[in-house]
Parts: structure tokens; C-alpha cells; sequence
């Protein structure tokens, strides 16, 4: 069974793509990664982040604000028990709170 010319060339051609796109891509991979190591990306990177941190636009927070929303609460449920070191709603029946670790009263 004699195969023809277009199917022939078909199959070199799909040999050819096999063999050569997988190096073609780690090459590009490659000098991909040595284009990210670059100095002036990195250096650039790094006067971006120092811009974000002199800038202030992290969130601050106020410790006692988060101490009077923990502690001032709404009332723990009866299923619920609330610990007596930092006010952190727990499930009855448990040891130990899940906040703090501090021991639970029974």
C-alpha cells in the first residue's frame, strides 16, 4: 500500500512540529526568565513597591476599636459560651477557646 505525497509530507511535517515546538518554547521560556531577572525590571519593581509604602494607602487599625467590638458585643447564644480572657464567642461543650487557647469553665 503505497502512501501519497500529501499524506507523506503531512506526517514529516507533524514530526517536524513535534520535535521542534517543544525546544522552540523552553527557549522562549528561557529568555523569558533571564528578562525578568534584569536588573532595570527588578530595580523598577522595587521603586514601586517603596512608592506604595511612603504612599499611606495601607489600612490602619485602631487596636481599641477591635478590643470594644470583641468585648462589646452582642450576647453569645445559649449554645455558645464566651471566653473570659478575650470575650471570643465558642461552641459549647469545647476546652479550650479557639481565639486564645485559654481554658473554657464547663
Amino acid at each position: 500500500m503505497a502512501i501519497g505525497q500529501l499524506e507523506l509530507a503531512f506526517r514529516v511535517a507533524s514530526g517536524l512540529f513535534v520535535i521542534v515546538a517543544p525546544t522552540v518554547m523552553f527557549l522562549a521560556l528561557w529568555r523569558g526568565l533571564e528578562a525578568m531577572r534584569d536588573d532595570e525590571l527588578i530595580e523598577r519593581a522595587q521603586q514601586r513597591a517603596e512608592a506604595m509604602e511612603q504612599s499611606g494607602s495601607e489600612w490602619s487599625v485602631d487596636a481599641t476599636a477591635v478590643t470594644a467590638a470583641v468585648t462589646s458585643g452582642d450576647p453569645v447564644p445559649d449554645e455558645m459560651v464566651a471566653c473570659p480572657s478575650c470575650g471570643t464567642a465558642n461552641r459549647a461543650g469545647v476546652t479550650y477557646c479557639q481565639q486564645c487557647l485559654h481554658e473554657l469553665d464547663d
